[in-house]
């Protein structure tokens, strides 16, 4: 399955510059990836949600068309100071990364969901990392927050055939902290994409929430801005991940919402399966039951058997499929 940036029905050419040195043109397609697959070796350049790139020339349609949409101009970065980088789980490799942003950035940070791209040079392959904190918090804080994944390979450099750090990695091992150290900075754009987006129109009733690994990050972010009324009905957070050792943002997200958000941790060193099983299993004794399942919305963002599974269990359940949010 193939799903385009701008569209869930074709994969749509780019014209992008990912570097303001560099001008490639790139196809943006979206993929539901599996962990298993070779093609989530991307060295870091995808944080958080599922974006994948591909060089590519442009597609004709059957009509004799091209199909080249204009990314726009050069992405502009701008210089921000890392504040925070912590290890975010007890065991594993992901990391909290915090960096000071202007007033401008935040203001261009209107949805959960949106992401940067970020490199420590300009000669850098920019990384994909989606925002952990919401809009409201990033904006009082003038911070964006970030869960980066550190990647334990590199990537082979296409001109040289050399291995080189991703930027991930890279931002992963700054050394930041308040022992002197010269300050780290590094290059991030303005928040980009759409995010969740809730439909505007009629009530809200349960928040359904799906998130895997370092997929927590926009979902942390959809339930800290809390930017929906759904009229006391109850919000779930379906949270897998191996083990409480390796579960990132455990803290934050026991008082997100005020606490009113329920979490489900499934841990798949348990034996007991993944978040999507946990959600059929509490909706199959009638633990969960939705009270108007075509009010309901869900938030997703996760690798592909979750996201493939769930998309299919919750339409089962009554959740119309345009109510089921994606953050691309």
């Amino acid at each position: 399955m193939r799903l385009s940036f701008a569209s869930s029905t074709a994969a749509v050419q780019k014209r992008c510059s990912a570097t303001t040195s560099c001008r490639r043109s790139f196809c943006f397609s979206m993929r539901y990836l599996s962990s298993s697959s070779a093609s989530l070796r991307d060295h870091g350049d995808r944080q958080n949600f599922l974006l994948k790139i591909h060089k590519t020339a442009p597609q004709r349609r059957r009509d004799g068309r091209i199909i080249q949409c204009a990314w726009g101009d050069d992405v502009e970065f701008q210089k921000c100071t890392v504040r925070v980088k912590t290890n975010a789980t007890e065991r594993g490799d992901l990391y909290k990364i915090c960096v000071d942003v202007d007033e401008n950035f935040t203001k261009k940070f209107t949805a959960a969901g949106q992401f940067v791209q970020m490199k420590l040079a300009e000669k850098d392959k920019p990384a994909f990392i989606a925002i952990a904190n919401g809009p409201a918090n990033a904006r009082e804080r003038k911070m964006f927050e970030f869960l980066v994944k550190r990647p334990k390979e590199g990537y082979t450099d296409e001109e040289t055939g050399e291995t080189v750090a991703s930027t991930a990695q890279k931002v992963c091992d700054l050394t930041v902290g308040d022992g002197g150290e010269e300050e780290k900075q590094v290059l991030v754009s303005e928040p980009m994409g759409k995010g969740f987006r809730v439909p505007e129109e009629g009530d809200i009733g349960e928040v359904l929430c799906f998130a895997a690994g370092s997929g927590i990050s926009p979902v942390k972010s959809f339930l800290e801005e809390e930017g929906f009324d759904n009229n006391g009905a109850e919000t779930f957070l379906f949270y897998g991940t191996r083990d409480a050792a390796h579960t990132a943002f455990a803290e934050e997200l026991k008082t997100t919402m005020g606490g009113r958000a329920k979490v489900i941790h499934a841990y798949s060193a348990d034996g007991k399966g993944y978040a999507q099983d946990y959600f059929k299993r509490m909706v199959d004794s009638g633990e969960l039951k939705l009270k108007d399942p075509k009010k309901a919305i869900a938030v997703l963002c996760g690798q592909k058997e979750m996201t493939e599974q769930t998309i299919e269990m919750l339409e089962n359940e009554g959740v119309p499929r345009e109510r089921i949010l994606m953050n691309f």
